[in-house]
């Protein structure tokens, strides 16, 4: 039985090397982000912090892209990346779930939050 599990697998990720990649970079807790498409053998080799730093250095944003990333930059500020609850450290890969358009076209999404810590809350006062 342990013979088929590999066997299945490396049918599975030999398929699945041509999808491409959907990046989405969301500001704190919004509903929509950046977006970016990369194309297969464009992103296998790098981090996914390089990939996330190429997407919000992206020059040719429209108007609500701009805004989205203004917004992403204020989470940043004292804030981090973070992907399924980790910070985007490794490959996109170990972080894609492989979905599906509803043309039946696969591809790989990966979404990022720039989530900045909560301010304020509750103080602690010592008296003596």
């Amino acid at each position: 039985m342990t013979d088929i599990e590999p066997k299945k697998d490396l049918q599975i990720d030999e398929d699945e090397k041509l999808l491409p990649l959907v990046l989405e970079i969301l500001p704190g807790h919004a509903a929509e982000g950046l977006i970016d498409i990369y194309e297969p053998g464009s992103y296998e080799a790098k981090s996914l912090r390089k990939l996330c730093d190429r997407t919000l250095s992206k020059k040719n944003l429209t108007i609500e892209e701009q805004l989205i990333a203004e917004d992403i930059a204020r989470q940043l500020e004292g804030g981090k990346l973070l992907c399924r609850g980790q910070e985007v450290e490794g490959t996109a890969l170990e972080f894609a779930v492989s979905e599906q358009t509803e043309a039946g076209e696969k591809y790989f999404y990966v979404p990022i939050r720039a989530i900045k810590p909560q301010e304020g809350g509750i103080g602690l006062m010592i008296f003596d």
